[in-house]
């Protein structure tokens, strides 16, 4: 059964979901801005020097631009016929929707192809496109979704979404018809702006709990606030034949939920390298910017006579998926399993670790393993990185996790000494150092006493609120 928790203190709201009491997904936003700009909608103007390329930048608003590409996470499934009949544009613009969010280093990306989601459907850009979710498999209930398939029109298409499976449907169709009133704004804005513009803001972090992850089986969802509490009563209620069953609880606001429901060291625990498991092996998960290393370690589980290479492998497959979707890790993932003899085993990996991952919802596509006990793997990126929610980096080590070794800080120093008395009339120096480098400078320059060029050095503690590893004063 599913529970999910929201907690709201100030302008920020924290949510997180448990699978069964096990933390699942943790989601943190901030009402007073937009973390994210992907899902956004935009009427962009063309970059009219670009013809004959395959992408190019265009202008979202007057100051911005971005990337056009051809990439989007849907596209792939409706080009089967090579046309571009799902574009919508005229002389100058066109309509593109945001696939990646800004970057330091870049422009966000975005397409031509474009998605509009609701709970049971997706409107897409695509005219008299009818398609239903290939996680829908029983033939019984995608032949009763088919007698939908009139609601595509010669201006839109529609794909019935996996939470359309056990709906009724006249639910399905009013979600549809809100769906198309949505899209047809949209189309009506593009037509009427005159400029580069924001049409369509993605929804807010509630609308997306409340799509996306409030399924069937969700048992409870316990808020802190009695906006959020109203909020969820009222999407409930427009939809009575689903989730009758879930009950909304209204705690009081100076209530830590997080600690009460026992799940706020975990997520402390998000951004650590190490995740133990309770039969002694335990994970290191290295996160680089476009890669992600897991190496399985056994630890002190092989002590344990009922524990073997394939057993500590096939619960840490289980582990590593709940990782994956809980740290919400993106790009190349490798993971680095304990050595089996058989391929039989290999595949027995595999097929649990491969199993473990059908409740994702980004795409990801998972190679067999090799016959190194490597699985290699990548996912689709939905937003941030989890760590990156809950941590920074370090301003010590600028997030490598390793600093510059003591003394050779304090040969640093000491050659910047040298430069300074050659380069100045000055002979005596204050040295203001971290406490924990100065024992390390004494015992360098006791073992140097004979060498002038270190000589009349005088040095003091710096004060313990200061960043800054040495001063010279």
């Amino acid at each position: 059964m599913r529970k999910i928790i929201i907690s709201e203190t100030l302008d920020q709201i924290r949510v997180a979901v448990l699978d069964n009491l096990k933390l699942t997904y943790f989601l943190i936003d901030n009402t007073s801005q937009q973390a994210s700009i992907r899902g956004n909608i935009y009427k962009a103007k063309k970059n009219l020097s670009a013809k004959g390329i395959e992408a190019s930048f265009v202008k979202i608003d007057e100051e911005k631009n971005a990337f056009l590409s051809n990439y989007h996470p849907l596209k792939a499934d409706f080009e089967t016929d090579g046309s571009d009949s799902y574009k919508i544009q005229d002389k100058n613009f066109i309509l593109v929707q945001c696939v990646s969010d800004y970057d330091p280093r870049k422009a966000p990306k975005v397409s031509d192809f474009v998605a509009l989601p609701s709970k049971f459907c997706v409107i897409v850009s695509k005219p008299k496109f009818f398609g239903i979710s290939k996680k829908i498999n029983s033939e019984e209930k995608r032949g009763r979704l088919r007698s939908l398939k009139k609601s595509a029109t010669k201006s839109l298409g529609i794909i019935l979404r996996t939470s359309s499976e056990n709906q009724k449907l006249k639910d399905i169709k009013e979600d549809i018809r809100q769906s198309k009133a949505k899209w047809k704004e949209i189309i009506s804005s593009f037509n009427e702006e005159k400029n580069p513009i924001l049409l369509h803001q993605e929804d807010n972090l509630m609308e997306n709990v409340y799509r996306e992850l409030m399924t069937e089986d969700t048992s409870e969802v316990v808020v802190n606030s009695k906006k959020l509490y109203n909020y969820f009563r009222k999407q409930m209620s427009h939809n009575l034949s689903s989730k009758t069953s879930t009950d909304v609880k209204l705690v009081s606001e100076k209530e830590d939920l997080f600690k009460s429901n026992k799940i706020d060291k975990e997520i402390a625990r998000i951004f650590h390298k190490k995740v133990n498991l309770k039969n002694g092996s335990f994970l290191l998960i290295e996160e680089k910017e476009g890669l992600t290393v897991v190496d399985v370690n056994s630890g002190r589980s092989l002590n344990n006579k009922k524990e073997t290479n394939l057993t500590v492998n096939l619960s840490m497959a289980k582990e590593i998926a709940h990782q994956v979707i809980l740290r919400n890790l993106s790009g190349i993932v490798l993971i680095d399993f304990i050595d089996m003899k058989s391929s039989t085993e290999r595949k027995k990996v595999f097929k649990t670790f491969k199993e473990a991952m059908k409740g994702d919802k980004a795409k990801h596509s998972i190679l067999p393993m090799s016959q190194f006990g490597i699985i290699e793997m990548t996912r689709q990126k939905i937003g941030s990185r989890t760590s990156s929610l809950v941590s920074e980096s370090c301003v010590s080590c600028h997030g490598s996790g390793a600093v510059t070794r003591k003394d050779i800080v304090c040969y640093d120093l000491i050659r910047e000494i040298i430069s300074l008395k050659k380069n100045t009339k000055k002979t005596k120096f204050i040295v203001e150092i971290k406490k924990e480098l100065s024992e390390t400078l004494v015992e360098i320059l006791d073992k140097n006493k004979r060498n002038s060029s270190i000589k009349d050095l005088e040095i003091v503690t710096s004060p313990k609120d200061t960043e800054q590893l040495y001063k010279i004063i």
